[in-house]
């Protein structure tokens, strides 16, 4: 009889879903969960979008890389050092331990191999180009 009562409630029972009417409902959605909202700080979909966009304004290519250190304060003094010396843009780039500063921005290898050959003249040693996410022209 236990076994027949429990067939029969579970036959008629209902999703909450089907009688729920969502016109009652108030409060806008949220943009995320607030559990991700507390960790971050903001939207996580908007974290998202930023990623996006920095997909779709950067393109594969090529820098040179001109120094490494494992000393991050090496490293600032170093690219404050080159910041006067250089025309194109510096970048710090961290892969641990090492802290590394990257040149240019450079579509084609032959490009880099050009201003490779340039720096080289003015005196940089141990220099070498690297794959890398460039930033596209405009």
């Amino acid at each position: 009889m236990k076994y027949l009562i429990f067939f029969y409630g579970v036959l008629n029972a209902q999703d909450s879903l089907y009688w729920f009417d969502m016109s009652t409902v108030r409060d806008s959605a949220p943009d995320t969960p607030k559990i991700l909202d507390i960790i971050y700080g903001r939207s996580q979909l908007k974290e998202l979008d930023s990623l996006k966009n920095i997909r779709t304004t950067t393109s594969n290519g090529f820098r040179i890389q001109l120094y490494e250190s494992s000393s991050a304060e090496r490293v600032n003094s170093v690219i404050k050092k080159y910041k006067n010396q250089m025309k194109d843009s510096l970048y710090v780039v961290f892969e641990a331990p090492v802290y590394k500063i990257h040149y240019g921005n450079f579509s084609k290898k032959y490009e880099a191999e050009k201003i490779k050959r340039q720096l080289k003249q003015k005196g940089f040693k141990n220099i070498w180009i690297v794959r890398s996410r460039i930033e596209q022209k405009n």
